[in-house]
């Protein structure tokens, strides 16, 4: 079987996969009823939903080049705004919600000439950005397992954090990766282990400045609050009375559920997250299920401004100057 071959196989079992997982989820919800509650949506939220949108972008992408910045690599902060807008643009078609993250590595590889830093500044952006959706999970979990006297809710998102912090300190040290890498025996291949220490080069970068470390964090824990109250203001738009602290347990849970690489836009998986978890908080069924088709429906037409950038981008030809100033 060719390498093609298997490729569409897991996109159609991908599709196959959140296909079932739509239908056995609506399959006994009355659309005529879901048709009304989102036509008599509450608009007044929209204008800050939108703003809070476009902060985000331009948040994300001034992160994004802390991290390249660090690791000498220039790139204009238009120009990676616009690639994380295209980025969004291609998770519409790619498995989970991270899959323009491949986009953007190969965008900026291209630009700069370095693939090794390219990937480190996206998966540190990446990384750095669940660090702060968790902790903000179990700083609220604390009051959700107290309102339901059910430790799980606490110890779910601890859990979840630890394993994360193992993984940055695995990289920190490096030792353990190398170890791993032994282990397996993939340490035999020169090209994996040459691109195992550059890799190492760019996070040794970026851990030397702390004040890089901090603004990079503020940054993520402001973006990801931002992700939780739009969210919060969408379940308004749909009248849900819920208490925030709800939405700021819940949301991370299910913005990592949906990252899984095992759907297609996280579709099917958002929604379980949703009906699940909210289905605690007093919300009905149709809610649950019109929050989740919502929240996809406002991160869809977003998405839409990276396909306008993208084919803006094929057709004007233009390419950004390009500051390279460290030695690969």
């Amino acid at each position: 079987m060719s390498a093609t071959t298997k490729k569409w196989l897991l996109l159609a079992g991908k599709m196959l996969f959140s296909g079932t997982l739509m239908f056995w989820l609506y399959r006994k919800i009355p659309m005529q009823d879901m048709r009304g509650l989102l036509a008599s949506l509450d608009l007044r939220f929209l204008p800050l939903i939108v703003v809070l949108l476009l902060f985000n972008t331009a948040a994300s992408a001034l992160k994004w080049r802390l991290f390249l910045l660090a690791d000498g690599v220039d790139i204009p902060l238009r120009t990676l705004t616009a690639t994380y807008l295209i980025g969004s643009f291609y998770n519409l078609f790619l498995p989970s919600n991270i899959g323009g993250d491949s986009y953007r590595i190969y965008d900026i590889a291209k630009k700069s000439k370095s693939g090794v830093r390219s990937a480190a500044s996206v998966f540190a952006d990446r990384f750095s950005g669940f660090i702060a959706l968790v902790t903000l999970s179990l700083l609220s979990s604390v009051l959700v397992a107290r309102q339901f006297d059910n430790l799980l809710f606490f110890l779910i998102p601890l859990v979840i954090l630890l394993l994360m912090l193992a993984v940055l300190a695995a990289l920190a040290k490096e030792k353990p990766v190398r170890f791993f890498l032994a282990l397996t025996r993939l340490d035999r291949f020169p090209l994996l282990t040459g691109l195992t220490e550059k890799f190492f080069l760019s996070f040794q970068a970026y851990g030397a400045s702390r004040k890089l470390l901090a603004q990079v964090m503020a940054i993520s824990f402001a973006f990801q609050l931002s992700v939780i109250v739009i969210v919060w203001l969408l379940a308004l738009s749909l009248h849900a009375q819920v208490p925030f602290f709800y939405f700021s347990a819940f949301v991370p849970l299910i913005t990592l559920l949906e990252a899984l690489p095992i759907s297609i836009f996280g579709l099917g998986l958002r929604d379980v997250g949703y009906v699940f978890f909210f289905g605690w908080t007093g919300m009905t069924e149709l809610q649950t299920r019109s929050l989740a088709l919502l929240f996809f429906a406002v991160a869809v037409s977003y998405s839409l401004i990276g396909g306008i950038c993208y084919f803006w981008k094929i057709f004007s030809h233009a390419e950004e100057p390009v500051k390279n100033t460290a030695a690969e």
